[in-house]
């Protein structure tokens, strides 16, 4: 059985856009790196396999990325 994606699941993706969108630089990339790291791992002790631990993860940045730009755009109006 395999778990719902990391990048449907909204109320991960609106929490880490809130942080990464409230911090900048080098303390956004630890929040970020930190956040996939714990991810990854949580990922590969359920038994998803490292590679495909590793596209979750990555979709969802793309995600929260876009998340971000869209929110960008919206207080630009």
């Amino acid at each position: 059985m395999r778990a719902f994606p990391l990048h449907r699941q909204r109320k991960l993706v609106s929490g880490i856009a809130r942080v990464l969108g409230s911090k900048q630089g080098e303390e956004a990339t630890l929040f970020w790196r930190e956040t996939a790291k714990s991810l990854l791992q949580r990922l590969i002790a359920n038994g998803v396999h490292q590679a495909a631990a590793e596209d979750e993860v990555r979709a969802l940045l793309h995600v929260v990325l876009s998340e971000l730009e869209t929110d960008a755009a919206t207080a630009r109006g």
